[in-house]
């Protein structure tokens, strides 16, 4: 819920029963009605549900001077699919969510390289873990219903590239990795 360039106050990674009928069939309106139920509006919140339990949730920050990267990942991968793979729309319940925090603005256009930073580290992990497609048997790329969100200040001097010639590329890529990684381990 909210995916796309917006302006969130809050970014939820909700653990859901795998026979929440309500989450599943409707899951709009149940994130929803999540978010509203813990005080906020659904307009200014990005949501994501996961069926892994949220203990297991792998969380890693890295800094270098003033400039903090965090992510938090919770990693399942019945669903594990390699890009390319046929589409299907038999879904399991594995998901890859991550969530990438930095503590200075970025532009755009630097937002989707953090976007790509993040995904190119799940895809890291995934290929390191020896994960493969539930589909081919081929190296996993991720799942078929893994979310990503990037956030960072609206406000102050924005970075305006963090590809992996940079140092914010560098340390979200080091964070996303590590906190890829770590999930994939508790649950492969």
């Amino acid at each position: 819920m909210g995916g796309g360039a917006s302006r969130a106050r809050v970014i939820v990674n909700h653990q859901v029963r795998l026979d929440d009928r309500a989450a599943i069939d409707e899951p709009e309106r149940y994130l929803a009605a999540l978010i509203s139920m813990l005080g906020f509006r659904a307009k200014s919140a990005v949501a994501m549900m996961t069926g892994v339990p949220i203990r297991k949730v792998s969380h890693t920050s890295v800094r270098r001077g003033n400039l903090i990267v965090a992510s938090w990942c919770t990693a399942g991968c019945s669903n594990a699919l390699r890009i390319g793979d046929a589409a299907t729309v038999k879904t399991g319940p594995g998901t890859i969510n991550i969530v990438v925090a930095i503590n200075q603005a970025l532009s755009d256009a630097a937002m989707a390289e953090a976007l790509a930073m993040a995904t190119e580290a799940r895809v890291a992990a995934m290929l390191d873990a020896g994960v493969a497609s539930t589909s081919t048997k081929r190296p996993a790329t991720g799942t078929g219903t893994d979310c990503i969100a990037v956030t960072s200040p609206a406000r102050g001097a924005a970075h305006t590239y963090c590809g992996k010639h940079t140092l914010i590329g560098e340390l979200i890529g080091r964070a996303a990795l590590r906190s890829c990684a770590n999930a994939l381990r508790r649950t492969v």
